[in-house]
């Protein structure tokens, strides 16, 4: 069982990574937009909450299977 959870880690690692990366750029990004023009911050809202998204739903499995690999 140990190998498949290995195998499945991997597997959302290679997908959450890489995710990670994109949403803290973004991140650093889009949340100084409030201050410097609000209607970028409104208009890139959607895309942003997107990605939080997948982002959270990619990152709960990964960490549940890291638990258990280990």
């Amino acid at each position: 069982m140990r190998i498949i959870a290995t195998v499945l880690l991997v597997i959302f690692g290679i997908i959450y990574y890489p995710l990670n990366s994109l949403y803290l750029m973004v991140q650093k990004w889009y949340l100084p937009m409030w201050h410097k023009d609000r209607v970028i911050y409104f208009a890139f809202a959607p895309f942003y909450w997107i990605l939080v998204g997948l982002t959270t739903i990619i990152s709960l499995p990964y960490e549940k299977l890291s638990e258990f690999a280990s």
